[in-house]
C-alpha cells in the first residue's frame, strides 16, 4: 500500500509515520521546503524509507504541482492522511485574501484531496483520514464570509475551530459522490505537540495542556485506527472521543464556490 501523510515529520504526524512504516507500507510525506525535506530525511533510518515531496500547501499552485509529482512517482494512492495544520496567535491573511488558518487547515487539504482523486481512484479501497478537532458537532451554522475575513480574532475557539469545521464539511460533501473512497474525520483529542505549546494556545490553557494533554502517540493511534482498524464501512463521518458524532449541517455548493473564490 502507498500511504501519503501531510504534517508527517513532526509531533503526532511523525508518530503516525512510524506506525505506517512499521506495518511495511510505502510512505510518502509532503514537506514545505527543501530544508524541511533534509530535516525530515534525518528522522528515518532503515530500508523502508519514505518518499519526500516538496510543496507549500498554503500556495494553491504548488498543490497541483505536488499532486503531479506524486502521480509520476506512484501508480496509485491507497491512503491519504490530511494531518498538517496551523494554530495561529493572531489574524494573518493568505495570498488569496482569506484568514490563514482557513486557507491552510481547510481549503488546502480539500484541494489536495481533489487533486489526488485520480490516483486514489486507482486503489481498490482507498481511504482519506482527516485530522480535525473536538466540539464540531455542537456547531449549528457556518458563515463563509466571516470565516474568510473575520472581524474579530479569537485564539483556538475562533478561527481555528471555524477552519476545522469548514474542512470537515468540505470532506463530508466530497464523500457523497465518492463511492469507492472512505472518508473519516477524526478528532485525535488534546495532544501535547509543538502546536499546542505555541503562541496560538490561550494562556489559560497552557497549564492544563502540560498536565492533562495526551502524548503524540495517543493521537496518532486514533488516526491509525480510523484508517486500518475501525469505521471500515463508514464514510463522511466525524469521530470524536472514540464515537461517531452526528452533525446538523452541511456545506452547500454555493458556499463552496464562495469559499474558493
Amino acid at each position: 500500500m502507498n500511504i501519503l501523510i501531510t504534517g508527517g515529520h513532526s509531533g503526532m504526524g511523525l508518530e503516525l509515520s512510524k506506525m505506517v512504516l512499521d506495518r511495511g507500507y510505502k510512505l510518502g510525506l509532503i514537506v514545505r521546503s527543501e530544508s524541511r525535506k533534509k530535516d525530515a530525511e534525518r528522522l528515518f533510518t532503515g530500508e523502508n524509507l519514505p518518499d519526500m515531496f516538496v510543496a507549500d500547501l498554503g500556495k494553491r499552485n504548488e498543490i497541483e504541482s505536488v499532486a503531479g509529482a506524486i502521480s509520476k512517482k506512484w501508480d496509485k494512492l491507497d491512503g491519504l492522511f490530511n494531518n498538517a495544520g496551523v494554530l495561529l496567535d493572531k489574524l494573518y491573511t493568505s495570498d488569496y485574501g482569506n484568514e490563514l488558518q482557513l486557507e491552510i487547515n481547510a481549503i488546502s487539504p480539500y484541494l489536495l484531496t481533489k487533486a489526488l482523486k485520480p490516483l486514489l481512484d486507482k486503489a481498490e479501497s482507498p481511504f482519506i483520514v482527516n485530522t480535525v478537532t473536538s466540539g464540531l458537532d455542537k456547531k449549528k451554522t457556518i458563515d463563509i464570509s466571516s470565516f474568510k475575513q473575520p472581524e474579530k480574532f479569537t485564539k483556538l475557539t475562533g478561527s481555528y475551530v471555524d477552519s476545522k469545521l469548514t474542512f470537515l464539511l468540505l470532506m463530508n460533501n466530497l464523500s457523497k459522490d465518492w463511492d469507492n473512497a472512505r472518508i473519516v474525520n477524526v478528532d485525535p483529542g488534546a495532544i501535547k505537540t509543538k502546536m499546542t505549546a505555541g503562541d496560538g494556545m490561550p494562556f489559560w490553557l497552557k497549564p492544563i495542556r502540560n498536565l492533562f494533554f495526551k502524548s503524540p502517540q495517543e493521537g496518532a493511534k486514533r488516526l491509525y485506527e480510523a484508517a486500518f482498524e475501525k469505521y471500515l464501512s463508514d464514510s463522511g463521518i466525524y469521530v470524536s472521543s472514540g464515537k461517531i458524532r452526528s452533525l446538523d449541517m452541511e456545506i452547500s455548493e454555493a458556499e463552496i464556490k464562495e469559499l474558493l473564490s
